[in-house]
């Protein structure tokens, strides 16, 4: 592996990144953490605009030469965990964790726009680049309230590019994904209502127990039988609540699950054939079935233009080695949202030592990282950003 370039204000990215690790907090209630951001921008002397998607800042850069407006997005919101790791930076808010790495993205952006600045980049480049500081990537959507509120609509974006830390590969590499790259999320509620009684005279009663273990093992069949084999699904049924002691029978279990994939196709079909095994519980059991989807984030889909470009910048800045192709991912990245509005393209950053090899995953109480790829992160993702405008301008 080629030697990992070093910034000089390395020192200053580490500080950053641990002082966003040491205040994690949920999405739409990243009050410190904007604060924190807005007081960097303050003193990079960059204008911004804030409280955007209630959280959310947007930082503009602008050259004094005029080009094309490209864009970076950041998440910055962290997760309801505890953190197990004993280090001085330690999560200094109880039950709360960056535990995806999110205080990493946040401190990569900033890090982007000192290297700009102090590459004299706004009187010596060209084009703007607008900065997404975004809330509530887990779970809250916080990239479809920024764009929601209209303020960028008018804006004419040619590309926006992300980077996410993946701590599967080692400081150095970095992941690429062609197409689409993570899934569409639905989640899926059945609530099963039955006739409670005595557990020693089922007979009398209808047990939503059984009728939902017989759902629960047919519901694992649909993707094997009903989908193309080239196709991917994943229904995972990770929550099944029922009954109060060992001798009645409930009234109603509920079952609570994940379906991911990757085509809207794929979505439809499973939606249907989830719907038709509930509601066939109501004739074999005599059950009372009800099915509640809701429609979480679409599939995020990479432009295959940006990623080949950023596929270019990685081979000129880190070597053609460091590149790694890799295969969509079912888990989910609100991302997709931007990707949806304009051409986009995320990859995946290399976080973990390469002396002590993968530890541990995101969202893994005891997630780290290699504090290294904040240095890759910012020279990768700002000359990458450089690069776009200035082959865009010139074609």
């Amino acid at each position: 592996m080629s030697p990992i370039p070093m910034l000089s204000f390395h020192d200053w990215l580490v500080e950053l990144r641990r002082e966003f690790h040491q205040i994690p907090e949920r999405g739409y209630r990243e009050e410190k953490t904007s604060a924190k951001i807005r007081q960097v921008l303050d003193q990079l002397n960059v204008n911004y605009r804030s409280a955007v998607g209630k959280t959310g800042v947007v930082a503009r850069l602008k050259a004094d030469q005029a080009g094309p407006l490209v864009a970076y997005r950041a998440d910055m919101d962290a997760l309801p965990l505890e953190e197990a790791n004993d280090v001085p930076y330690k999560s200094q808010h109880k039950g709360m964790m960056h535990a995806c790495g999110h205080d990493g993205h946040v401190t990569v952006a900033l890090g982007i726009i000192r290297w700009l600045e102090e590459r004299d980049w706004h009187r010596k480049g060209r084009g703007e680049i607008l900065f997404f500081f975004q809330p509530a990537e887990e779970g809250g959507a916080g990239a479809k309230a920024m764009l929601d509120t209209g303020l960028f609509d008018q804006e004419p974006v040619k590309a926006i590019f992300a980077s996410h830390m993946n701590p599967e590969l080692p400081v150095g590499k970095v992941e690429l994904i062609y197409g689409t790259a993570h899934a569409a999320t639905n989640t899926i509620r059945i609530k099963i209502k039955g006739k409670g009684g005595h557990g020693a005279a089922p007979h009398l009663c209808v047990d939503p127990i059984v009728a939902g273990a017989h759902l629960l093992t047919q519901l694992q069949t649909f993707a094997s039988r009903s989908l193309c084999p080239l196709d991917s699904a994943v229904l995972s049924i990770c929550e099944f609540h029922a009954g109060t002691a060992e001798n009645i029978i409930p009234e109603e279990a509920v079952l609570n699950g994940t379906l991911r994939t990757f085509t809207p196709e794929v979505r439809e079909l499973a939606l249907r054939r989830i719907e038709e095994m509930v509601k066939s519980l109501d004739l074999t059991f005599g059950a009372t079935t009800t099915l509640v989807n809701t429609e979480g984030y679409p599939a995020h889909i990479n432009d295959s233009k940006m990623v080949d470009h950023l596929k270019d910048c990685v081979g000129e800045v880190l070597g053609v080695d460091a590149a790694h192709i890799s295969r969509p991912k079912m888990g989910a990245e609100d991302f997709a949202y931007f990707c949806q509005k304009w051409p986009g393209a995320m990859i995946g950053l290399g976080c973990h030592d390469p002396a002590k090899g993968f530890q541990y995953a995101l969202h893994s109480p005891h997630f780290n990282l290699d504090e290294r790829v904040l240095d890759v992160g910012v020279q990768l993702m700002g000359y990458a950003l450089v690069q776009f405008i200035e082959k865009a301008q010139s074609r």
